[in-house]
């Protein structure tokens, strides 16, 4: 699959293999050194792949709390101490945590080192790899601190979804059921009629959804790069999603934020006269085959919640921002818009109703 931007200089190829170690052995010809970042749980499964003459192996914590500024300065401080400079590569090997910091890393790191990233979660397989962002998060929130900056490619080796236990592979089904509500009505069918255990399904049937959400984040991305538009709706039920994990300090779920978040933003839309109630019928239904409904909130949070949604990186004023469906499949259009602001009103009361809803 082939990335292209305008600048044709920061389009990049996605490559599918099952030889990662080869793959990073190949990658030494271009390059006089190479660090390849993960963390503690790869190591301890994949280290005999990601070993090699001219790497330096940096591991770090597992979780969203290493996306931090301290941890990029000791990233910083290893490549520093081992001689790197911009003849060399930084190689991110994990999901979307280390993605996100690596990335973030590189983009800064002698204004600009050459990245490459070998997803390993589905998260980040068919979202968090594609597209450079870069982040890390502060105090205040999630991903406020970032660039946008393209690696020079992409390995992906399926392979690496054998070793995810239910729980990631259903974190990953929260992004491909977002994809399919904000773009792609027949993939949304055949989510409602696939094996709930993702891994379970024809090996075929796996490849044809993967691709379909690189495909959709692909098109995306090409119109609209730095989210000046079109590239809102890949942020669909994050807005509130993000909310969620700033409010269980990160100690939830990345997809079942995110699943609460879709459900209660695709609420907003029915409020505003926008989304169907079958619609939304259907979006619930999805996230409760996929068991992406497990959060257990309150109204006592609702004002903590929008304090937090204030932070959200598409505000542009004292309302909040979403990109919500219309229909499934179609993003909402206002004033040419693909987002559009909702009062704080209309906002607590879709999260009052789901929040009804999902205790019934």
């Amino acid at each position: 699959m082939k990335v292209q931007h305008k600048d044709t200089r920061s389009s990049y190829e996605i490559l599918f293999t099952s030889r990662i170690k080869e793959s990073i052995g190949s990658l030494s010809k271009n390059y006089n050194k190479i660090a390849v970042v993960t963390d503690t749980n790869i190591w301890s499964i994949y280290s005999k792949s990601l070993k090699g003459k001219k790497i330096l192996n940096i591991l770090v914590k597992p979780g969203e709390k290493s996306k931090s500024i301290k941890i990029k300065n000791e990233i910083e401080e290893k490549l520093l101490e081992n001689n790197f400079n911009r003849k060399s590569l930084i190689v991110a090997v994990g999901g979307g945590v280390i993605g996100d910091l690596v990335g973030f890393t590189a983009s800064t790191f002698m204004r600009g080192i050459d990245l490459v990233h070998i997803p390993t979660s589905l998260v980040a397989i068919v979202d968090s790899s594609i597209g450079g962002k870069t982040a890390i998060d502060n105090r205040f929130g999630k991903n406020l601190i970032g660039t946008f900056y393209n690696p020079k490619e992409i390995l992906v080796d399926l392979n690496f979804l054998s070793s995810l236990s239910n729980k990631e592979i259903r974190q990953g089904m929260a992004e491909i059921i977002k994809y399919s509500i904000i773009d792609n009505e027949k993939l949304f069918k055949t989510l409602e009629s696939i094996n709930t255990s993702l891994l379970s399904n024809k090996k075929s049937i796996i490849e044809r959804i993967i691709k379909t959400c690189m495909e959709i984040k692909i098109r995306t991305i090409k119109e609209d790069f730095k989210e000046g538009d079109k590239r809102m709706i890949l942020n669909f039920g994050h807005t509130v999603g993000h909310a969620f994990e700033k409010l269980f300090n990160y100690k939830k779920s990345h997809g079942d934020c995110i699943g609460l978040g879709m459900l209660i933003e695709a609420k907003i839309s029915q409020e505003i006269n926008q989304l169907s109630y079958k619609d939304y019928e259907r979006i619930k239904s999805m996230l409760q085959r996929f068991n992406l409904l497990n959060l257990k909130i309150s109204k006592s949070s609702n004002k903590k919640l929008l304090s937090f949604m204030r932070l959200d990186k598409k505000n542009s004023s004292k309302k909040i921002t979403f990109s919500i469906p219309e229909r499934i499949g179609t993003i909402h259009k206002s004033m040419g818009k693909h987002s559009i602001e909702i009062n704080d009103k209309i906002i607590e009361k879709a999260m009052n109703k789901v929040i009804n809803e999902i205790k019934n």
